[in-house]
């Protein structure tokens, strides 16, 4: 008999969980930390629906295109041959801001500096961004910078790039003259395709051609559940869509949750995010249910409501709640500002992200390098100058320190100017290499973009807002499944500058 069918089960069981180590986790697949958080310390885990556990493909906000530009053209007058734009997916990201006034997109870092900007699809010469967003600061609340924060708004951003460049075309025409009216049109059209039903009833007719169906969605709500874990659902959709869409994701998908509202304590529809973190407003109870479902939402689903009242009816709060979202203002920033909910983050583009990331990991240990390299060389030549400075002070004064005669000063002069001379041929070819290096870096991610939290040697705008406000981020909520529901997340040590160069 072979040894492999002698050993016992339970010790190669033991063996495997000795093998397992967290780098093992697919880079793609892992839960990053903010902050400190203990899982065991959990009681009650809640989950925003559209973009967190339901995840919308490609022909979703191509359909939202298609009825906003029907929308347009009907309702706010504006030219037929709109109908003609076509979407591009991939030509905004989050973390964008919109100038409604001057019809520009542009992308910040943490500090608020413009690095990136764009006049309608067209880059923005660099006299007109560092006039428009150099000489004052940008103030990113007011009504004429709207975010593109959420993944709803990407088909939105893109559509207004596309009409400026068609007013520029044709100024002569009687279009929508203001950028301002322009975008305010668009903002309403969009919205009215998600609040007239005619979005949703296209997505509930055929969810499989709208939804990503994550085939682990389940057991990780299931191992939640299993280790003690309340789990509740907040959504701003109603309950008909809600329903509709949560039965295609988990309806029959393990054995022991025949409907998927058996995975949750709480269903809370037609919530009003984010309104619904602030007040102390009642939950009310869902009572137009049919059929079988009135019985089963008895008592488990409700409307409106508020953070307070949720926490009422589930019997815990505080940081004994995780709640998960992906949109950084409506479900993490405002939870975290109203309460001290712990809070995860899913950003789905972070999955295609680290997969880029991987792949010019060499690149970037490189300019790594070259960035340190740079640095030595430029300490290097401040001291040669000082030096040379010094020394020609010294001969202009008429001295000879140390004995030195003339010519001798002179002989160190010329190796001085020599030494500076070398050093700056060497910053600048060091220089060059890091510029070529880092367009290698950036050439898989967004050609007008770059990356999604980051702005040069920043964080991006957005990517501080993550850093900021959710303890923990992902790129989907089946990643949890990798962890032990027993984990400690533990954040790295946080830096100042001048420990990163002790």
């Amino acid at each position: 008999m072979s040894s492999a069918s002698t050993r016992s089960p339970s010790r190669t069981f033991i063996q495997l969980l000795n093998l397992f180590e967290p780098q093992t986790i697919r880079f793609n697949q892992r839960v990053f930390v903010n902050r400190n958080l203990r899982l065991p310390k959990i009681r009650a885990v809640g989950f925003d629906m559209d973009y967190t556990l339901a995840v919308y493909k490609e022909p979703f906000e191509r359909l939202a295109w298609d009825l906003t530009l029907e929308a347009l053209v009907r309702d706010h007058g504006f030219p037929g041959e709109i109908r003609a734009f076509e979407y591009d997916p991939g030509f905004a990201i989050r973390g964008l801001t919109i100038d409604i006034g001057h019809g520009n997109i542009f992308k910040m870092d943490r500090h608020r500096h413009v690095g990136r900007a764009i006049h309608g699809t067209r880059p923005l010469d660099t006299r007109r961004r560092k006039t428009l967003y150099r000489r004052f600061p940008i103030v990113p609340s007011r009504r004429s910078y709207p975010q593109v924060d959420t993944l709803f708004s990407l088909p939105e951003a893109h559509l207004y790039a596309q009409y400026v460049d068609l007013m520029d075309r044709q100024p002569g025409r009687r279009l929508k003259q203001e950028f301002t009216d322009a975008y305010q049109a668009i903002r309403a059209s969009i919205d009215g395709v998600h609040r007239d039903g005619s979005l949703k009833r296209r997505v509930v007719a055929d969810p499989g051609h709208y939804l990503k169906v994550d085939p682990e969605l389940g057991a990780t709500l299931e191992q939640f559940r299993a280790s003690g874990k309340d789990l509740f659902l907040v959504t701003n959709s109603g309950w008909e869509y809600t329903h509709a869409v949560m039965s295609h994701l988990l309806d029959g998908v393990l054995p022991g949750f025949p409907r998927w509202l058996d995975y949750f304590k709480v269903v809370v529809c037609d919530s009003r995010k984010p309104e619904f973190f602030a007040g102390d407003q009642e939950l009310q109870p869902v009572d137009w249910m049919s059929g079988n479902d009135r019985g089963w939402g008895q008592g488990r689903v409700f409307t409106r409501g508020s953070l307070r009242a949720l926490e009422r009816v589930l019997g815990v709060g505080g940081e004994k709640v995780l709640y998960i979202g992906d949109h950084i203002y409506g479900d993490i920033l405002k939870s975290k500002k109203a309460s001290t909910w712990r809070t995860a983050m899913i950003i789905p583009e972070m999955e295609q992200e680290l997969r880029r990331l991987e792949g010019v990991r060499e690149n970037r240990i490189k300019a790594g390098r070259l960035f340190q390299n740079r640095l030595r060389l430029e300490v290097e030549l401040n001291y040669q100058q000082r030096l040379l400075m010094s020394m020609m002070g010294v001969m202009d004064a008429g001295c000879e320190p140390g004995g030195l005669h003339g010519p001798d000063m002179e002989e160190a002069r010329s190796a001085g100017e020599a030494n500076v001379a070398a050093i700056r041929l060497e910053l600048d070819e060091v220089e060059r290499e890091l510029t070529g290096t880092r367009r290698k870096v950036l050439a898989p991610f967004n050609p007008l973009w770059g990356m999604l939290l980051k702005e040069g040697n920043a964080h991006s705008i957005f990517g501080a807002q993550v850093e900021d406000y959710s303890c923990l981020y992902t790129g989907k909520v089946s990643n949890f499944l990798s962890y032990s529901p027993d984990q400690y997340f533990r954040a790295a040590r946080d830096m100042m500058p001048h420990e990163v160069e002790l």
